[in-house]
């Protein structure tokens, strides 16, 4: 975190989060933002849905088991350098709204096919964050892609064709809270 100086002369905090994740391929990217129109129009959400530069699976946060330190960034470079494992497929069909929040919730699609090589993928990561002195992450984890936060949710569904790509790559992301924007600060291809 680091503080800045708002015009009304006050603090104004500033919040990132750097963490690991999967980046649809571009085709793929395509169908989850045509998708998730489709689904804004069809229940009414107000919200603008995220774009093909946005969507990502989250993989890992990356910060030290106490919190964030100024070297766990050049900490999770080390870590993902370790990293071996073969690209893999994957899909995601089930469509639901997580409730996290009051204000808005995220509609996501979660993972259908490929789940159990995307966890051995992850635990691969966490092993190497571990050596590397960063926290291993929780430890349950349900892979998805946040296609909208709106105000109201969408009913659980299935997809009659699941939306999939082939994980080749794995990159390293900073996210500036509040302003939708990401900042990829690593990529690494998957490889065994």
């Amino acid at each position: 975190m680091a503080g800045q100086l708002s015009l009304a002369f006050e603090t104004a905090t500033v919040q990132v989060e750097d963490y690991f994740a999967l980046r649809p391929a571009p085709a793929a990217a395509d169908s989850l933002v045509k998708f998730a129109e489709g689904c804004r129009r069809l229940h009414g959400l107000s919200e603008p849905v995220y774009g093909p530069h946005r969507l990502h699976v989250t993989l890992n946060e990356v910060r030290s088991r106490r919190g964030p330190r100024k070297d766990d960034l050049e900490a999770a470079l080390r870590a993902a350098e370790r990293v071996r494992f073969s690209p893999f497929p994957l899909a995601f069909g089930r469509l639901r709204t997580f409730r996290v929040r009051r204000d808005k919730q995220p509609t996501v699609l979660c993972c259908c096919a490929g789940a159990e090589e995307l966890a051995a993928f992850r635990d691969a990561l966490r092993q190497a964050l571990t050596k590397e002195g960063l926290w291993r992450g929780r430890a349950g984890f349900e892979p998805h892609v946040t296609l909208i936060w709106d105000r109201q949710g969408v009913p659980p569904s299935e997809l009659d064709q699941p939306i999939g790509w082939m994980a080749e790559d794995f990159i390293l992301l900073r996210t500036i809270r509040g302003k939708g924007r990401q900042i990829e600060r690593g990529r690494w291809p998957l490889r065994a």
